[in-house]
């Protein structure tokens, strides 16, 4: 659909990229002769390799396998590339906010050395769900709260010594102090020394004295993970604490793509010098003896030695695929979800917040989700571009199931009745929700109790002669840069096969 065949045959040492990758080290005894064959016959195949997802770990794959030689075809589903980076249109709202991934850590380094090497210019970092100093209020139980005013509020149920802590910000301090893990081991978080703590968040704070409102509070509103604490084991925040301190350890310049993060896998798609076939869904995978057959929605058939799938669980239960290798990993698939995230974009009309003479974002304990002013104009950094009301958790599942028109309607109503200075302050301009994107069907993987240590190292367990990468298959790092680490792992654990 893009691009002429690569004509090029320069080859790579794969047993020198091996020695060279850490990564692969690491993660050796969790992927590598797991149920992989020899390659077949090359005879009547359209690719030695066909790539399912034109993400970032599809992408990263296909050039590292490219870059050896080898025919590869990239299948995607959608009319785009980027997967879940997904960076809106200037035209349907100012300031082309992040609707999927949104920083680049200062330790991105395979997103870094990418954005180098296809000139891609990192800029700032443009913040969410995040308020400048000053500029977000608290609206709880129908009350507004300055930060600096919670800690003595009444409606302040947090146990003593974390009521000085802000609702979103309450348990990290203290799962930091509590976290088992190396902080020089990122792969300790799939080691089964570990797996009394892959419990639930809830279990810990009732033992910190947390009541269920508190937990509700902190936890169940405008969670950034999952839906409450009782579903989201405590085991994964303590990878992503562990994580977060290799990232601010790190010399790395982070911060966002200048454009929009998407331009990244744009740029990347366009450095692949083979097909990309898009607005193509995948029916069925099947695993032959010498070979792979993937079937398309519209009945066309593609074949090669192997498939590579790069899918989030939510899209590949969507997929027929040949009987998981082992029960874990058939759990893994039916049981890995993703966080719930719902977002209504808006244009202001009018500075609501000098009329009312409160700070323009807030964080609310309704349909209005976090609500936040957007600063994304670098030319004019204090100007509101646009408005979003974030929604997570509950809240996004509960406005999800609404007819578009009457979620817009509910949240732009409910951002009224609360503060009465958005009343015709606001033009919608955009919805945008993961939750009902078949190939999505949420913004990132969570883990639910128990789960990493049921089958978090048997995800990415090759059937026959498919393979599988994607974020939630990586070992040492997460977002962005785990999605890039998933596909170099699995293009190298190919060039190692294919020969």
């Amino acid at each position: 659909m893009k691009n002429k065949k690569n004509k090029s045959t320069t080859k790579i040492d794969r047993r020198d990229m091996l020695k060279k990758s850490s990564l692969l080290l690491a993660a050796a005894p969790f992927y590598f002769g797991l149920n992989s064959c020899i390659s077949g016959n090359k005879k009547n195949l359209d690719a030695d390799v066909i790539i399912i997802g034109a993400g970032l770990s599809g992408l990263n794959a296909a050039l590292i396998l490219e870059s050896a030689g080898f025919k590869v075809k990239i299948v995607e589903a959608t009319n785009r590339l980027g997967g879940r980076v997904h960076t809106a249109n200037e035209k349907d709202v100012p300031g082309h906010p992040e609707l999927g991934a949104n920083g680049i850590g200062a330790g991105y380094a395979r997103v870094i050395d990418a954005a180098q090497k296809y000139t891609i210019e990192i800029g700032p970092d443009r913040p969410r769900t995040e308020a400048r100093k000053g500029e977000l209020i608290y609206h709880i139980k129908n009350n507004f709260i300055l930060p600096e005013k919670w800690s003595e509020n009444s409606l302040n149920t947090l146990p003593e010594g974390f009521r000085k802590s802000l609702p979103a910000y309450t348990t990290w301090p203290m799962f930091s102090k509590i976290n088992p893990l190396p902080a020089n081991d990122l792969a300790a978080w799939r080691d089964s020394k570990y797996k009394d703590w892959d419990k639930s968040v809830y279990s810990v704070l009732k033992e910190k004295g947390f009541s269920e409102d508190a937990i509700k509070l902190c936890m169940g509103t405008n969670s950034s993970y999952g839906v409450d604490a009782k579903n989201i084991s405590i085991m994964m925040y303590f990878q992503i604490l562990t994580w977060i301190g290799q990232q601010t350890a790190s010399t790395g310049k982070g911060g966002a793509i200048v454009g929009g993060n998407q331009r990244l896998p744009e740029a990347m798609g366009a450095a692949f010098k083979q097909d990309i076939m898009l607005n193509s869904p995948v029916k069925s995978i099947s695993s032959e003896e010498d070979a792979t057959t993937v079937t398309l929605n519209n009945g066309s058939t593609l074949r090669a030695p192997y498939t590579l799938v790069t899918l989030p669980t939510s899209a590949l239960r969507h997929i027929n695929i040949p009987l998981s290798t082992t029960e874990n990993q058939k759990r893994g698939f039916n049981g890995l979800e993703y966080t719930p995230v719902v977002q209504l974009h808006f244009v202001p009309k009018k500075k609501y917040w000098e009329e009312d003479g409160l700070p323009p974002s807030m964080w609310c304990d309704n349909l209005a989700g976090r609500f936040m002013a957007m600063k994304n104009d670098p030319q004019n950094p204090d100007k509101v571009t646009s408005c979003v009301a974030f929604l997570n958790s509950n809240v996004a599942i509960e406005v999800d199931k609404m007819k578009q028109e009457d979620a817009i309607a509910i949240v732009t109503k409910t951002l009224e009745e609360m503060r009465p200075s958005l009343k015709g302050a606001l033009d919608f301009v955009y919805y945008w929700t993961w939750i009902s994107n078949p190939y999505a069907g949420g913004a990132y993987a969570y883990w639910k109790p128990g789960q990493i240590t049921d089958f978090a190292n048997h995800l990415a367990t090759p059937i026959g002669r498919i393979h599988f990468a994607g974020e939630h298959t990586a070992v040492m790092n997460r977002g962005m840069e785990g999605a890039m680490e998933s596909g170099e792992r699995t293009a190298l654990e190919l060039l190692n096969l294919i020969g």
